[in-house]
Order: structure tokens, then sequence, then C-alpha cells
């Protein structure tokens, strides 16, 4: 596991949304029910930036073309089938920063 500090753990208020870069990496991290969920920040469809979407029924939506993803295993929600299952990732709190493996 390679843990790196991905936002203040202040900045992502329940059901936000915040992107963060690690090194060349981009992430979508949401705080959903006092937990943290790191996904792929690049929407599967046609590339939009994942950390500039909402949370929605308690799902990540792509700021481009509303596709979903669940939080929680960045599976693809059904009634967006334009996209496809992404990358998700282990996010950890510790020292007021969430912390996201990005391996």
């Amino acid at each position: 596991m390679t843990l790196q500090k991905a936002v203040k753990e202040a900045d992502l208020v329940e059901h936000g949304v915040a992107k963060a870069v690690i090194g060349k990496k981009k992430f979508a991290i949401v705080r959903k029910g006092g937990k943290f969920y790191g996904i792929d920040g690049v929407c599967t469809h046609e590339g939009g930036p994942l950390g500039e979407g909402t949370l929605r029924e308690g799902m990540f939506m792509s700021p481009w073309h509303g596709g979903g993803y669940h939080p929680e295993g960045g599976t693809a929600d059904p009634e967006t089938d334009w996209v496809q299952d992404t990358k998700p990732f282990t996010a950890k709190v510790e020292g007021g920063y969430v912390w996201i493996d990005v391996e």
C-alpha cells in the first residue's frame, strides 16, 4: 500500500466531492456517510474531471454529461450506460488529511 496525501479532511464536507492530483494521476474523492472514497478522477466517457462533479443519490456524477459511478467500488451506474466502470482507490483519514492508496 502506497498512501499519498490527497486533501484536507476538513475541506471535504459530507456529500462533498474533491479533486486531487498526485504526481500526474487525477483522483475524485467523496465523503459519504462519514467515510471517504476515491476513484479515478477521469470520466470513462469523454475524460471529464470527476473531481469537479457532484454526489447525487449516493453516486459520483460527471460534470460534463452526468455519468454516474458508485464511490464504493467505481462501478458505473447502469442508468448511465455511456460510462464504464472505473478504478476505485482506498482512502484513509490520518492526521487531518485524506490519503489515497495510489497503487
